[in-house]
C-alpha cells in the first residue's frame, strides 16, 4: 500500500469540513461501526459526570475558604456555584474529546477496519489484537506528551491579547483534527513522525475538521454526539490519501 506521504495531493480546508457530512452517510450505512464507538462513550460520560461532582465541589470549596467570613452570603455562594459549575463544564467539554480518544484506543484499529471496509469494500492490515493494541497504547503516550508540551508553548502565546487567543484557537484545533486523523495510521504501522508528516502535508484538511471539532467540543451533548462522527471523518480523510481518492 502506497504511504500517504508520497502522494503529491494536498487535501484543502474545505475537504476536511466535506468529511463531515460523508461521515454521517457511513454511519447511516453501516450503524454497526457504532458498536466499537458507543463503550468508550459511555465510559468517558461516567469518568465527566464523576469530574464534575468531584472538581465542582471541591472548587466551589476553595473559593470559599478564600473569602472572609463576613462576604459569606447566601447570594455570593449562589454566584460562587454558578460560576465553578460553568468553569467546571468549561474545562470538561474541551478536555472531552481528548479523553474519549484515550479510552477509544483499544477501539480505534477496528473502529477504521470497519470505515475501510464500508468505503472502499476491504481494509488493510487487520487489527493486531493484545501487539496492536499494546503499540497503539505506546505511540498514543508518546503523541500526548510532544502534544501536550507543544499546548503549553502555545497556552503561553495565547495569554497575548486577541492575537494569542486567535493563536491558541487554530492551534488547539489543528491538535484535535490531527487526533481524530491519526487513528487509522496506527493500523498502518506508521510512526509518530509519519503521522506528524501527513498532517503538515495536509494541514488544511486537518484543521478544517479540527475547527468544527475544537468548537462542538465547548457544546455539552453535542460534543458527546458528535464523538463517532469525527472518529469516521478523520479516518475517510486518512484512506482519501491512502487510496488515492480525493478529487481536490
Amino acid at each position: 500500500m502506497t504511504l500517504v506521504n508520497d502522494c503529491t495531493t494536498r487535501l484543502g480546508f474545505a475537504h476536511g469540513l466535506k468529511s463531515l457530512p460523508r461521515a454521517c452517510g457511513v454511519l447511516v450505512r453501516a450503524p454497526r461501526i457504532l458498536l466499537w464507538l458507543i463503550p468508550p462513550l459511555l465510559i468517558t460520560l461516567l469518568f465527566d459526570v464523576l469530574a464534575f461532582y468531584y472538581g465542582y465541589g471541591w472548587l466551589c470549596s476553595w473559593i470559599e475558604s478564600l473569602l472572609p467570613e463576613s462576604w459569606n452570603t447566601s447570594w455570593l455562594q449562589a454566584l460562587i456555584g454558578v460560576l465553578c459549575a460553568v468553569a467546571v463544564i468549561f474545562l470538561l467539554g474541551w478536555s472531552f474529546a481528548w479523553v474519549y480518544l484515550t479510552i477509544t484506543s483499544p477501539f480505534q484499529d477496528f473502529i477504521s477496519a470497519a470505515v475501510e471496509r464500508e468505503v472502499h469494500g476491504s481494509a488493510g492490515p487487520e487489527p493486531e489484537g493484545w501487539k496492536g493494541f499494546l503499540r497503539s497504547i505506546w505511540q498514543s503516550v508518546v503523541q500526548a506528551i510532544v502534544l501536550t508540551l507543544l499546548t503549553l508553548i502555545f497556552l503561553v502565546i495565547g495569554l497575548v491579547p486577541l492575537l494569542g487567543a486567535i493563536v491558541f484557537f487554530i492551534w488547539s484545533a489543528f491538535t484535535l483534527g490531527y487526533a481524530f486523523v491519526s487513528i487509522p495510521s496506527g493500523r498502518m504501522a506508521q510512526r509518530f513522525s509519519e503521522r506528524l508528516a501527513f498532517a503538515r502535508r495536509h494541514r488544511g484538511a486537518v484543521l478544517g475538521l479540527g475547527v468544527v471539532i475544537a468548537i462542538t467540543s465547548l457544546v455539552p451533548i453535542l460534543n458527546v454526539i458528535c464523538l463517532p462522527i469525527f472518529v469516521i471523518a478523520g479516518t475517510l480523510l486518512y484512506l482519501d490519501v491512502n487510496h488515492g481518492t480525493t478529487t481536490e
